[in-house]
């Protein structure tokens, strides 16, 4: 069969079964947008209700150690007595029996106060009226030592201090005397001196100036009073003559007077002039001889 006889059959319809694909759901995951929120921490304060945290009790504490210390020391008060404290109001009795709870002494010679000083010995008097001041004022036994304490401290410090400018102003006034005396000095000093306490009081000499030299030892003092020994011992105190022979007189007779005396402090050493006549006698010798 010829090629041409051949012809093309129509193929033959192929039944195909569909082929279905099932198609699963595809859950979405959808992140979160919300942050985590940090925590917060409360106050001590805000940790309490309402109703304690605004009782004035509570509000005056800024910390709850503080809190914690007065609740202990609050309960450590329970059971002991209990001091009412007197206020511009209370009478004279309240404040009495206040003084009295708190450690003042029955009265005032209760005190049992320490006084003693090697430097400045206090005057019992003057401790006395403190005790009757201090018990008036309701002092304890403490609080009155340890004002009498502060007294006593500052007196002693001004003594001290005193002692300091006092040999401070000897020095310095020998020292200026040694220089403008030389080898006179010692000389100078002795006259002056004796002439000083044959004719000034004790008393006057010992003053302490407010530069805290004695009078006594003030340079320019002792300087006059060597000058006038000098002028009596060289005859240059001039007078008249009749002037002269009256106190020539005078001397001689305070002289007589003085050492006829027997019984006197010129002849008793015991006594405590005794020395302070003989100098007196001396220095009218020392004029006598001047005129």
């Amino acid at each position: 069969m010829s090629s041409e006889q051949i012809t093309e059959q129509p193929a033959s319809p192929v039944e195909t079964t569909p082929t279905t694909t099932e198609t699963k759901p595809v859950e979405a995951t959808i992140a979160s947008t919300t942050q985590p929120q940090p925590t917060v921490n409360k106050t001590w304060k805000e940790a309490i209700s309402e109703e304690f945290r605004s009782d004035p009790n509570i509000e005056k504490f800024t910390e709850i150690d503080a809190l914690a210390k007065s609740y202990i020391n609050a309960t450590k008060m329970i059971g002991q007595d209990k001091v009412a404290l007197p206020n511009k109001n209370s009478t004279e009795d309240q404040w009495n029996e206040f003084y009295d709870k708190t450690g003042r002494p029955e009265s005032a010679d209760k005190y049992s106060l320490n006084v003693k000083s090697d430097v400045v010995p206090l005057d019992t008097g003057a401790v006395k009226q403190f005790a009757e001041n201090a018990h008036k004022l309701g002092l304890s036994n403490k609080q009155a030592q340890g004002v009498l304490e502060f007294y006593k401290n500052s007196m002693e410090g001004t003594a001290q201090q005193s002692k300091v400018d006092t040999e401070t102003a000897q020095v310095q006034a020998e020292q200026q005397l040694r220089q403008e005396w030389g080898r006179e000095f010692d000389n100078n000093v002795k006259k002056a001196g004796a002439l000083a306490k044959a004719n000034m009081n004790s008393d006057i000499l010992d003053l302490e100036l407010k530069s805290g030299i004695r009078v006594g030892d003030h340079p320019e003092l002792i300087k006059g009073f060597a000058k006038i020994a000098s002028m009596m011992s060289e005859d240059k105190i001039v007078a008249p003559e009749s002037d002269s022979a009256s106190k020539i007189t005078d001397i001689e007779s305070e002289i007589s007077t003085i050492t006829n005396n027997t019984d006197g402090p010129y002849w008793n050493k015991q006594h405590p002039d005794h020395d302070k006549v003989v100098q007196q006698v001396y220095t009218l010798r020392e004029m006598l001889n001047a005129e």
